[in-house]
């Protein structure tokens, strides 16, 4: 039952071939025959699980593993996993850390087809030394022998459509729906899944991967992108640990439409430390993580409430075509509750049409008001065609693509009473809007209609099941229309072409550029060679050696000019009195070179002084901003682009992004800054508009150069970037590119 096949050209945790990683796979949630080692008659997590498979309607065989029984819970009990006739798919191992080892021996003698470990002990036990030791043996296991380990520190795992309840907890036989998760805490699992269950939420698989010493959340993802049944993934994540890998499947999942919707923790200090005594991980960077997963598509959430009602919602086969909501409830309040709840969360609530307010008033009592969100009053109660007229009306809206019905508190909907025949009929009277039923509270579903029991309760329309809680349900249906949003941007602006027939030459002439200088900071001028030969735009400049050379280069640039002294010993020019700015003739040039030089020299006497920079002077009136990049230690090079000044100094006001950039990446960088308004020529007097195209260009051009240097440089600045107005550009005025110490 074993499935080795790994290619030997790639490591085993990138990539296993197709054939063997579905067999691996199906071993791990599929499996016919399960051995639980380390099972026991006394309570605990071993014969919880044994428990929950037999209660939850396994069909397949169970051999509980342990030399000191015969039979446990009515199943004869095995001395070893080489002493079950046959062999097993499935071997669940909860046995103290010291012995599994032998255990795992076991197990490639056996024949298993993949492994289970749910003992703690290993790298998450920062007191432990040996623990990372005991936690790499399992991986090594895993790579020598093909077989797949989850694990170890997990809590087990479910596959509903195999019936296989094998996780310790009171889990009851789950509902089977379209939702699969991956999570690196096993705790979490039962709050995830049992509040879902009992709303009548159905999941494919629920994976508790603890502390990924060999199949890892990116696995998971990978084999849900395969399987047909599931449409929508989550995921609990402390740590990413592929990056390359993640983003290959965020891609894929684009790709087929399947959402992913992730919950990560290491936003606060706390939270880091927490993540790193939990599963021994290390929390990369929470803004560039929030940046490559808004890049790629993948919809994070913040708590579990809100990752319940997002996964609830993309159970949603339809996409809204635009960003517009309107929701209808039966109380003023209500309204303006979810207006003030909308503005916060970032929902698009748009007035409605001139027709849509003519259809409305038409239906709806003389005392109610028309607009959105729309108070419809109680009277709807009593005249359906009231709640008919006005869900149809903002069906009809042009600017509406999300129609939602708003109820009081969470109650089953009766399709035999006229609320619920009007709601079930707009999904298909309307097919290219989308219909949610949102509860303003969460809580127990209602089965009691008021005063009469229902007659046919759904609770859900066109699939989606009811939402619960106002501001968890709009953060979902926001992050429902982002990722619609993302869809219809991706398929309309490709990645541009990576074909550049160039790009080799170019990036190896780059890295030549920031080797030769022997692991110094490149002056401005080397820097900015390189960036004009990724087409980035850069001030005109000659070095000059002479005051007699910097007439001639100034007068061949045209006055005014700027003059800086180039040395690779002084990073910073203007505290050591090395600029000069606006000089109008040839004396002022000559003085000025004669004074950049000495100011250098009085700065730092042991500094190579190499000549001084000729350098245009920019025109006046342009906005500046900051371009920069730095190593992060999980992801590699981030990208960060914001306005100078006080917005990146004090309000730290600036946008991130993983290369490679695409020029749609670019943009929506530029317009989540704070400061955008100023960028729009909407935020400072007398400032018109900034070229937004071209430095969007640069940020593209300047990704590419991020990528290529990712092993040579630990940072680049560039310091300042000036935007001009629109249709004139962009220019690099500084740059700074500090090579990485241990290339």
């Amino acid at each position: 039952m074993q499935t080795p096949g790994v290619r030997s050209d790639r490591g085993f945790d990138e990539q296993q071939d197709d054939a063997a990683f579905a067999s691996a796979m199906r071993a791990l949630l599929h499996p016919r025959r399960i051995a639980i080692v380390g099972a026991s008659p006394k309570r605990g997590f071993a014969n919880n699980i044994q428990r929950r498979l037999v209660d939850c309607g396994f069909e397949g065989e169970v051999y509980p593993v342990n030399p000191n029984y015969d039979e446990i819970l009515g199943l004869p009990c095995y001395p070893s996993l080489e002493a079950i006739p046959g062999g097993v798919d499935l071997a669940v191992v909860v046995v103290p850390s010291r012995l599994i080892p032998g255990v795992l021996e076991s197990c490639e003698r056996a024949g298993v087809g993949a492994v289970n470990i749910i003992t703690s002990g290993f790298a998450e036990k920062q007191e432990d030394e040996t623990g990372p030791e005991r936690q790499r043996a399992i991986r090594d296991f895993a790579r020598r022998t093909g077989i797949r380990v989850v694990g170890p520190n997990c809590l087990g795992n479910i596959s509903v459509p195999n019936r296989m309840v094998a996780s310790s907890g009171a889990y009851p036989p789950l509902n089977r729906g379209p939702i699969a998760l991956a999570l690196q805490s096993g705790l979490l699992a039962y709050s995830l899944v049992l509040p879902a269950h009992d709303r009548g939420i159905g999941f494919t698989y629920v994976v508790t991967l603890g502390n990924e010493a060999d199949i890892d959340v990116v696995d998971m993802i990978r084999y849900y992108l395969d399987d047909e049944e599931t449409r929508v993934i989550g995921c609990f994540v402390e740590q990413f640990r592929r990056l390359e890998r993640l983003l290959e499947m965020a891609e894929r999942a684009a790709d087929l439409g399947k959402p992913i919707v992730v919950l990560k923790v290491g936003r606060s200090e706390a939270g880091r430390r927490a993540a790193l005594a939990h599963t021994g991980s290390l929390v990369g960077s929470d803004e560039i993580v929030d940046a490559v997963m808004r890049q790629h598509g993948i919809i994070r959430v913040y708590s579990l409430d809100e990752m319940i009602e997002t996964l609830a919602l993309f159970h949603s086969r339809r996409r809204p075509a635009g960003r517009g909501v309107g929701i209808a409830v039966v109380s003023g309040g209500a309204a303006g509750l979810i207006a003030d709840l909308g503005a916060d969360i970032g929902v698009e609530f748009p007035s409605l049409a001139p027709e849509t307010v003519e259809k409305m008033n038409a239906v709806i009592p003389e005392y109610g008001t028309v607009g959105n969100p729309l108070d419809y009053t109680g009277q709807a109660a009593q005249q359906p065609e009231i709640l008919d007229g006005c869900l149809a009306a903002m069906a009809e809206d042009p600017n509406i693509h999300v129609v939602v019905y708003g109820q009081a508190y969470p109650a089953l909907i009766d399709l035999d009473q006229p609320t619920g025949q009007v709601l079930s009929a707009l999904p298909e009277r309307y097919p290219d809007k989308v219909f949610v039923v949102l509860s303003l509270v969460a809580g127990e579903l209602k089965h009691r209609m008021i005063d009469q029991e229902a007659v046919e309760p759904v609770r859900s329309i066109d699939g989606i099941p009811f939402l619960q809680g106002a501001e968890n349900g709009l953060r979902a249906i926001a992050s429902l229309v982002r990722y619609a949003a993302f869809l219809r941007e991706r398929e309309a602006s490709a990645r541009a072409d990576a074909r550049d027939p160039d790009a080799a030459e170019r990036a190896e002439w780059a890295r030549g550029v920031v080797r030769a200088a022997g692991g110094r900071a490149l002056v401005e001028r080397e820097a900015k060679a390189i960036l004009a030969r990724y087409g980035i735009p850069v001030t005109r400049e000659v070095l000059a050696t002479t005051p007699d050379e910097a007439v001639v280069a100034a007068e061949a640039i045209g006055y005014p000019v700027v003059l800086k002294v180039e040395s690779p010993d002084i990073l910073h020019k203007t505290e050591a009195g090395g600029v000069l700015l606006g000089l109008q003739d040839a004396d002022a040039v000559r003085e000025g070179f004669a004074r950049v030089t000495a100011g250098a020299r009085a700065y730092a006497p042991w500094a190579e002084i190499r000549g001084v920079l000729v350098q245009e002077m920019v025109p006046a009136g342009g906005h500046e901003l900051i371009l920069g990049m730095t190593q992060d230690a999980a992801f590699g090079p981030a990208v960060a682009v914001g306005l100078g000044g006080v917005f990146v100094e004090t309000l730290k006001d600036v946008a991130l992004a993983v290369p490679p950039i695409s020029n749609r990446d670019a943009h929506a960088m530029l317009s989540r800054l704070r400061a955008a308004p100023i960028l729009t020529g909407h935020g400072a007097r007398g400032q018109g508009a900034a070229d937004l195209d071209a430095v969007a260009d640069i940020l593209v051009r300047f990704s590419s150069l991020c990528r290529d240097l990712r092993d040579d440089v630990a940072e680049i600045d560039i310091n300042p970037l000036v935007a001009f107005g629109p249709g004139k550009g962009a220019r690099v005025v500084d740059c700074l590119i500090v090579p990485r110490q241990d290339a």
